[in-house]
């Protein structure tokens, strides 16, 4: 009895809690060799960048930067990853493992080194890769059930990765700071980074390999099936399926409404439709294993829920074409686009007997779909590089250009520029100056001027300056105090002058009129370009030096509001309006 509590003793005790953390980060590096090689590289890397150490000279990192060989590195771990439980599910051969890694590390590798692909979402492509790990080992091979399963208890080994890291990098720099604060060792503000760089990019993660699931046949069973079971249709059945059928109805209400009244949709329809969707998906793959115990709200939705999204879809698209056609596309219309068409397939894909209700492939084609849109001539960014190249072009093609197209394509070459793509509309002759600034450049040789870009809302121009003025008169010997001009208004003659002669303010088509009661009248035009400068002095001093027929005015705004009725145009105005006697008698 004794020995045996002595030998039950000793399974626990330190020593062999060590050597279990060892067998375990062994058996890692064994079952993992080319993500544990990566993350090896990425941890070294980034100690190297604390440091301040140049592992890899400027020549090699040309355009890149530091940070984007950190990213690409963690790239790779993830691919390799993926790739791995790719293999091992298939029960490949040995070469076959190392090598399939390698492939996809080095692709991933590839795909986020700004010197191989140009325009690269890393977002979306990092995003694809982690939710890619569980889909591959379920890629033509296993049921939906394991493939749950096993996501379940991978999500779980990711989970105690990150308390690894907490509590690792947590205990470790307390106990550094506990010798500062008690004993007054003084400990290097580095070391903490290096501590957290080595734990968050090498240890945690090697922890949470060594919990990686070995089996990827099992299925939800016994007391721990009954256990997530009873989790997964409290879930389901009274918390997120009356919410999305709920949100379902608001949808389609909407939906009639704009069938109905013919209004435009709102901006964010499309995110609201995103999110809508993104739910459901959600609810599918967490209820799937246990729908045979599920109570009639979630048989219900999980029925009708390709039902559910016909409206919201054609909500999306609509939207969609509307602002396409008005700005053309950009990354985030391409992924809402690209939303869209996943869940029109996968809608569609319930028809077929065989595949209605594989929550593998409601997993797997928006992840690859997603993959394919991060990177690429079919990417998000290629994709809308090309759409606002002709867009930009268009715009100066079609003169005389107003204010609101000058505005539309500096934004459009702001763009440009910042994918650096600006030499996809430069005029044909244009030749860049030797250390020349393309956007400038370009600019000017359209006609725009980069220096003083009009920044324009659609819904008009604002312009607001609250504070105290001081300025002076030249020449003017009246001042009108909180004087208003309003468009399309009669005008009453309440405005006395020092002289007892009465005078009306009001706004005439981009022109401010000054008329007595006597018939004499004053039109003071105001150009739509100095309108439109306004959106981007909110909050400046701004006076508007008027002359017409020989008279002449000072106006000093502090409200102004334009909008395009299509083009822009004065709607109102309040300041202090200064003038001279003799030119209103």
């Amino acid at each position: 009895m004794a020995e045996n509590l002595n030998r039950n003793h000793a399974a626990t005790g330190w020593l062999a809690s060590a050597l279990e953390a060892l067998v375990a980060m062994g058996d890692a590096v064994a079952r993992f060799p080319v993500t544990v090689f990566f993350l090896f590289l990425t941890a070294t890397y980034a100690n190297a960048l604390v440091a301040d150490i140049d592992l890899v000279p400027a020549a090699l990192l040309g355009a890149a930067n530091k940070d984007d060989l950190l990213f690409a590195l963690i790239a790779a771990v993830i691919a390799s990853f993926a790739a791995t439980l790719f293999a091992q599910a298939r029960q490949l051969s040995a070469w076959i493992g190392v090598a399939l890694p390698v492939i996809a590390g080095v692709a991933a590798f590839a795909v986020m080194w700004p010197n191989i692909t140009e325009r690269t979402v890393e977002w979306a492509f990092v995003l694809s890769l982690m939710a890619l790990a569980p889909i591959a080992p379920f890629a033509w091979r296993g049921t939906g059930d394991a493939f749950w399963m096993f996501t379940a208890r991978l999500v779980f080994a990711v989970g105690l990765g990150l308390l690894a890291f907490a509590l690792f990098g947590g205990g470790i720099s307390a106990i550094l700071a506990s010798l500062t604060h008690l004993f007054g060792i003084d400990v290097p503000s580095d070391l903490y980074e290096h501590i957290w760089a080595s734990i968050g990019l090498f240890v945690a993660p090697l922890f949470g390999l060594g919990q990686t699931p070995r089996t990827f046949d099992e299925e939800p069973g016994g007391h721990e099936h009954a256990l997530m079971q009873s989790g997964m249709r409290a879930l389901g059945d009274f918390a997120a399926v009356p919410m999305l059928i709920i949100y379902a109805l608001i949808l389609h209400l909407y939906a009639a409404k704009i069938a109905i009244t013919g209004e435009v949709p709102e901006g964010q329809i499309g995110w609201l439709v995103l999110t809508y969707g993104v739910c459901i998906v959600a609810v599918l793959l967490l209820t799937k294993p246990f729908l045979d115990t599920a109570r009639a709200p979630t048989r219900f939705f999980v029925r009708f829920w390709p039902l559910f999204l016909l409206a919201p879809l054609g909500l999306l698209f609509y939207a969609l074409a509307l602002r396409v056609g008005a700005f053309g596309w950009t990354p985030q219309r391409y992924f809402l686009g690209l939303f869209g068409l996943v869940t029109l397939a996968l809608v569609g894909m319930q028809a077929a007997p065989r595949l209605r209700g594989d929550i593998r492939l409601i997993a797997g084609i928006p992840v690859l779909a997603l993959l394919l849109g991060s990177f690429g001539p079919q990417g998000a960014l290629d994709w809308s590089v090309r759409s606002q190249t002709a867009r930009f072009l268009d715009l100066v093609n079609d003169t005389p250009l107003g204010v609101e197209a000058k505005s539309e394509a500096l934004s459009v070459l702001r763009y440009l520029n910042g994918e650096d793509a600006v030499g996809a509309v430069e005029p044909e002759g244009f030749a860049l100056s030797p250390d020349g600034n393309a956007y400038r450049e370009v600019a000017i040789a359209w006609g725009l001027d980069p220096d003083n870009p009009v920044h324009v809302d659609r819904n008009g121009v604002f312009y607001s300056n609250p504070l105290i003025v001081a300025f002076k008169s030249d020449g003017f010997d009246v001042v009108v105090q909180n004087a208003i001009f309003l468009d399309g208004e009669p005008g009453t003659f309440d405005i006395i002058l020092p002289d007892g002669g009465k005078i009306a303010l009001l706004l005439k088509q981009n022109a401010v009129s000054v008329k007595t009661a006597n018939g004499v009248e004053g039109l003071f035009p105001v150009e739509e370009e100095r309108i439109a400068s306004l959106a981007s002095q909110d909050g400046q001093t701004v006076m508007f030096s008027l002359e017409a027929e020989g008279r002449k005015i000072l106006i000093v705004p502090s409200h102004l509001h334009a909008t395009f009725e299509p083009e822009l145009e004065l709607r109102n105005m309040t300041g202090t309006l200064l003038l001279r006697l003799e030119d209103w008698k």
